[in-house]
């Protein structure tokens, strides 16, 4: 299938569109067996949910048309574009006195910043500083510091029901998927704000989306499903089924790059395919605009 014109692209990135690409689509994980994992003595095959869609690897460089379809144009808000840039240098220095990306496990990461209080306190003057002309008068707030192993093709997980000092190989992987939760449906996800993930690691992390807003994507199911039976939890699942051929836009995050975008209102996910280290990404919620 080709691109439709939906969530574009606002691109600052240094390497511009050499960072972007783009597949044939997605496919049922069992078609597509995930690689081993083989990091700080744990060696296993990640699983999945049952109905959970992973991207097909046939990446390729975007084509002129493609590049069109997908760049922002003056009309850009917190819901119909992904932001994609670097952090400035002042809060790279801050986050390399922390020396985040040599550790290798949570349990480094968060002591390392207990042992930092004073470069822990400026990083937050830091961030700040860098956040707020990002949000302009809008509240924005910490979610996480998320934390993955390398080679892990699509990242996101729900751990919340499993035991503490659980084994990796216990987890299931979601796939593609939307951020949509009870609070909101298929026509208010847009009003959700986004979010900022920034980089921490030392290797490049992908972020993974479908550029199409759920109610674009609600819009083409109608064709194919009962409206009545499509909501903001089952919409992934019943997409990927009849539209396996829609293109996933893969954007490739070096350390201390940053993508902002709308999960609430795409399909996406995060990826560390054939990475080795930690992989580390600081995350804040708000309603980001560049």
């Amino acid at each position: 299938m080709k691109l439709k014109k939906g969530i574009s692209i606002f691109n600052q990135l240094p390497e511009g569109y050499d960072a972007v690409t783009i597949n044939s689509g997605t496919v049922i994980h069992t078609k597509q067996p995930a690689p081993i994992v083989n990091y700080n003595g744990y060696r296993y095959r990640p699983e999945y949910e049952n109905d959970a869609y992973v991207v097909k690897r046939d990446w390729r460089h975007l084509n002129p048309d493609e590049i069109t379809c997908l760049q922002a144009n003056g009309n850009r808000n917190d819901y119909n574009t992904v932001y994609l840039g670097d952090i400035p240098e002042p809060l790279k220095d801050n986050f390399r006195r922390l020396d985040l990306a040599d550790a290798t496990n949570r349990d480094e990461v968060m002591e390392k910043l207990k042992q930092n209080p004073e470069a822990t306190k400026k990083l937050n003057g830091s961030i700040n500083a860098f956040l707020e002309p990002l949000a302009g008068n809008k509240p924005y707030h910490f979610h996480c510091l998320g934390i993955n192993f390398p080679n892990i093709e699509m990242v996101a997980c729900n751990t919340t029901q499993l035991p503490e000092g659980h084994h990796p190989r216990e987890v299931r992987y979601m796939g593609m998927h939307n951020d949509g939760t009870s609070k909101m449906t298929i026509h208010t996800a847009h009003k959700f704000g986004n979010r900022i993930s920034i980089n921490l690691g030392k290797e490049p992390r992908s972020f993974l989306f479908v550029n199409l807003s759920m109610i674009q994507a609600l819009n083409m199911l109608k064709k194919k499903v009962d409206a009545k039976k499509i909501n903001i939890s089952n919409i992934p699942q019943l997409f990927f089924k009849h539209f396996p051929g829609y293109p996933v836009i893969r954007v490739q995050q070096k350390p201390y790059e940053y993508y902002i975008a709308a999960t609430d209102n795409c399909f996406h996910d995060g990826s560390t395919l054939g990475n080795k280290a930690l992989d580390i990404c600081f995350v804040y919620f708000g309603s980001f605009t560049c």
